[in-house]
């Protein structure tokens, strides 16, 4: 399947157009002609990531964390070299969705997390710059939970004043936590990263049944995996 269909579907399917984001969001790093028989996919676009999806003989990687935020990559030096270099040496495209891969109702980490709650009545929360990316949901105890992955702590406050019992987030910094306790929010931090798998999951399962097209999630390894 040629690259730009598949990076067509993504951006339609995911509505890249409608977000304002510090990722640039899309194709970010492209490949020679050829077909791509299998997409990896990986929350962080990194050297670890791409050499794992090389070697898992896919030619085309999803990320929710990319390599080129604001003004782009300004030098290519030391780690983005490394991710880089080994992308364009595995003919290996790189694609990230950021934000519109946290908002996202159908794939979207904060409403796939939400889900795996087992959270109902399900509704759009947490403005980021314009961009509302998070949930609230009520779990099986009638409790009003608030929920937005990754390093969400700072709507905590938010989470309180629209009556939520509880904020499931990924990290915290301490003054998060402190305005938090002021509040009298109760706080979950879940793993930064644990918490943003659930919507690269959820992609890659979507583009399996829409295109055709074979996926694997690449896992960061877990302390005492072989090399």
């Amino acid at each position: 399947m040629k690259l730009e269909k598949i990076t067509k579907w993504l951006d339609a399917e995911l509505d890249l157009a409608a977000f304002d984001d510090v990722s640039n969001n899309g194709l970010q790093v492209a490949r020679e002609e050829g077909d791509v028989k299998r997409v990896a996919f990986a929350v962080d676009a990194s050297a670890a990531s791409v050499a794992a999806a090389a070697k898992a003989g896919a030619q085309l990687l999803v990320v929710h964390h990319g390599i080129s935020w604001g003004g782009g990559i300004r030098r290519i030096v030391g780690g983005e070299y490394e991710v880089v270099s080994r992308a364009i040496r595995a003919n290996l495209a790189i694609y990230a969705a950021h934000l519109p891969l946290d908002a996202n109702k159908a794939v979207g980490n904060n409403w796939e997390l939400a889900r795996f709650l087992g959270l109902t009545r399900i509704a759009p929360a947490f403005s980021y710059h314009g961009n509302v990316i998070g949930v609230t949901g009520y779990n099986a105890h009638g409790k009003k939970i608030g929920v937005c992955s990754g390093g969400a702590g700072e709507f905590a406050a938010d989470a309180k004043a629209l009556g939520c019992d509880l904020y499931v987030t990924g990290e915290a910094s301490w003054g998060d936590r402190i305005a938090a306790e002021n509040v009298g929010m109760q706080m979950v931090c879940a793993g930064h990263y644990e918490t943003e798998t659930f919507g690269v999951k959820a992609l890659a399962k979507a583009m399996e049944k829409a295109l055709k097209i074979k996926t694997v999630f690449m896992d960061r390894p877990k302390k005492g995996d072989a090399e």
